[in-house]
């Protein structure tokens, strides 16, 4: 009998909708973390309270990854099972400069970057420009420029227009499972962040040759990056077909509520799975962002915090239920088939999950 899991969530916006995406064995626990930088220990006692060795599954964020890793050294120390981001994957996670050096030193193919004389944009030519922070997460403070930054808090990389999609992976013991691409539409130097935009999955016009390719960049990632966890990687696939990896997020992310909804897989119960998998989209799904009152209807496949994400089994059908919601300006066709929607303004500048 596989042993009780222990999910330790640290993401506070997955408090209203987590329960709905566990597949809860006897025994299973939930300990809610939040986000601070220190847990208290009465906490996690009461978490592991009477189990002599459990699994452990840490729901990180951005802001715990490391704190997470400590929590998880302490909990193997007692005999239990961690599931957590190792110490490689939490630093890219968190240095983004770090992170380009990882792609570089690994062939992974992305956008020419400058950081303080380091880098592979060698003369910015007049080329538009990108400058983000290093540390930074959520868009902060992502700016279009002229010029490569000077400030050791940012760095630089050459602009480019394309199509933004989104592979959210997990991998654990050596077994990673990818879930579907998330298309979240093209780029633009107006820079509106993608949790701002229309997403779909599955993504349409995909083909397989595409889907193959994403995913086999996921898995190679999350392997070469020792990923023990949660994983979204974020490319940008330019008209002539060439495909750049924009950044990873080694911890929970923002689509990976439509991709298990498209999939639908419970997706906080992926380590019971025993092998690798490329989960297909078995409905359709689609967000956009939401101010409204939050809430679920999981018999009805509809879930809105910070932004709105219905399920179903045809694209008419989901078309209609994100109009019921989120106004019938949310989508004016099928997106499925124009594979061109434009992108939604105005959410809240929150975290998107």
């Amino acid at each position: 009998m596989s042993p009780v899991s222990v999910y330790l969530v640290g993401v506070e916006s997955l408090a209203s909708w987590f329960t709905h995406f566990v597949q809860w064995r006897p025994g299973d626990r939930q300990v809610h973390l939040g986000e601070g930088p220190r847990v208290g220990a009465e906490t996690l006692r009461r978490g592991f309270d009477g189990l002599s060795a459990a699994t452990a599954v840490f729901l990180t964020s951005h802001d715990t990854l490391l704190r997470d890793r400590q929590l998880a050294a302490g909990l193997r120390a007692a005999g239990h099972r961690a599931i957590v981001q190792s110490a490689g994957a939490a630093t890219l996670g968190i240095d983004k400069v770090a992170m380009k050096r990882f792609f570089d030193r690994h062939g992974i193919p992305t956008a020419p970057w400058h950081y303080q004389g380091e880098g592979t944009l060698a003369d910015a030519d007049g080329d538009p420009l990108v400058v983000k922070g290093r540390n930074s997460t959520q868009s902060i403070g992502i700016r279009m420029a002229t010029e490569v930054s000077a400030s050791p808090q940012c760095f630089t990389e050459r602009y480019a227009d394309g199509v933004e999609y989104s592979v959210v992976a997990h991998r654990t013991a050596g077994r990673t499972i990818t879930l579907p691409p998330v298309w979240k539409g093209s780029t633009s130097p107006m820079l509106v962040p993608p949790w701002r935009r229309l997403r779909l999955c599955p993504a349409p016009g995909i083909t397989p040759h595409l889907d193959a390719w994403l995913r086999e960049v996921t898995e190679t990632i999350a392997r070469t990056a020792d990923v023990d966890g949660y994983l979204e990687v974020e490319f940008l696939v330019q008209a002539d077909g060439a495909g750049l990896v924009l950044e990873i997020n080694p911890r929970i992310c923002g689509t990976l509520r439509i991709a298990a909804l498209a999939a639908d897989v419970p997706v906080f119960s992926l380590h019971h799975l025993p092998s690798s998998a490329a989960l297909p989209a078995h409905r359709y799904a689609a967000e956009v962002p939401y101010t409204g009152t939050p809430f679920n209807n999981p018999s009805h496949q509809v879930y809105a915090t910070s932004r709105l994400t219905v399920a179903a089994k045809d694209p008419a059908t989901a078309v209609t239920a994100l109009r019921r919601h989120a106004g019938d300006s949310a989508l004016l066709c099928d997106p499925w088939t124009t594979g061109n929607a434009p992108a939604v303004l105005g959410a809240r500048e929150e975290t998107p999950l």
